[in-house]
C-alpha cells in the first residue's frame, strides 16, 4: 500500500465519507499535501489523540514495516 493516500482512498477503506476523513485530519492536525494525506502519520495522529477512528484507521491502514506498526 502506498504511503499517501487521496483522502477519498482513505475514506473506502475506512468505510466513512471523504468529509469525515478531511474533518479527522484537520482536528488532528495532519495536512493533505497536493490531495493526499500520508496514512502512517493520519492512522498514529488518530490513535495519540484518541479519536474515534484511531483504532480502526491503525488496523487498516498501516502495514507491517510501518515506523509505527509494531
Amino acid at each position: 500500500m502506498a504511503v499517501h493516500l487521496t483522502p477519498a482512498d482513505i475514506a473506502g477503506i475506512l468505510e466513512v465519507e471523504t468529509d469525515v476523513v478531511l474533518n479527522a485530519a484537520d482536528e488532528v492536525g495532519v495536512p493533505v499535501y497536493q490531495g493526499q494525506i500520508d496514512r502512517v502519520l493520519f492512522a498514529e495522529a488518530l490513535r495519540a489523540a484518541g479519536h474515534h477512528l484511531g483504532d480502526i484507521a491503525a488496523e487498516r491502514l498501516l502495514r507491517p514495516g510501518d515506523a509505527s506498526s509494531g
